[in-house]
């Protein structure tokens, strides 16, 4: 029987497969790191929510994911880009904890590349109003007129000054890897030179 110890140690195998992970995550919808939990400090707690993986860079390494500009997540950034993620595998039975640093982009090279990638279907979530706003009656937030249809390309240019990409540049990562036989964990940390530091935790 074979267990998470028979197999090579090296912490350079293990970013390797996270790298791999990551990079699945962003094309394939159905991967489970494709939805991972983000969390921004409110009001001095933990305020997570899920997200959808947009993009990820492994040099120098971060993560991205778009945003309605007006939603609160955005000016909880901005008051504290401090932030985290939670990416969690059941079939691979790995767990990823990142600690990150956010920016957000409205106006730049980053956001326009974003915003012409993206399908008219899912411009939808940025054509009306912003999230978490009070509302008398239960509220998809978007228009009327297209609620049950996808919008044209120009419909759906209307929701580009809402639209916000926000990358996140990655400090550490906190690798639990889960086995009956014994779990493994390793700790990935960057410094401002962008150099790596590895060490093993006990799980």
């Amino acid at each position: 029987m074979s267990s998470i110890w028979e197999k090579k140690a090296a912490h350079g195998e293990i970013l390797k497969n996270i790298w791999k992970q990551l990079d699945l995550a962003v094309i394939e919808r159905k991967h489970p790191f494709h939805s991972p939990v983000f969390a921004t400090e409110f009001e001095g707690e933990a305020n997570p929510r899920v997200v959808v993986l947009r993009r990820f860079w492994r040099k120098p390494a971060a993560l991205a994911f778009h945003a309605h500009i007006d939603s609160p997540k955005i000016s909880e950034i901005i008051k504290n880009p401090k932030v985290s993620w939670l990416f969690y595998s059941f079939e691979k039975k790995l767990q990823l904890r990142i600690k990150a640093i956010a920016k957000v982009h409205s106006e730049d090279e980053l956001f326009a590349e974003q915003w012409n990638a993206t399908h008219p279907f899912s411009r939808r979530c940025y054509m009306g109003e912003a999230p978490t706003i009070v509302s008398k009656h239960a509220t998809s937030g978007m228009p009327e007129h297209i609620i049950d249809r996808e919008p044209t390309p120009e419909e759906s240019e209307i929701g580009e000054k809402n639209f916000a990409v926000v990358s996140t540049k990655i400090i550490a990562i906190d690798c639990l890897e889960l086995d009956f036989l014994g779990n493994r964990r390793s700790l990935f940390s960057w410094n401002e030179n962008g150099e790596i530091e590895m060490k093993w935790l006990t799980p």
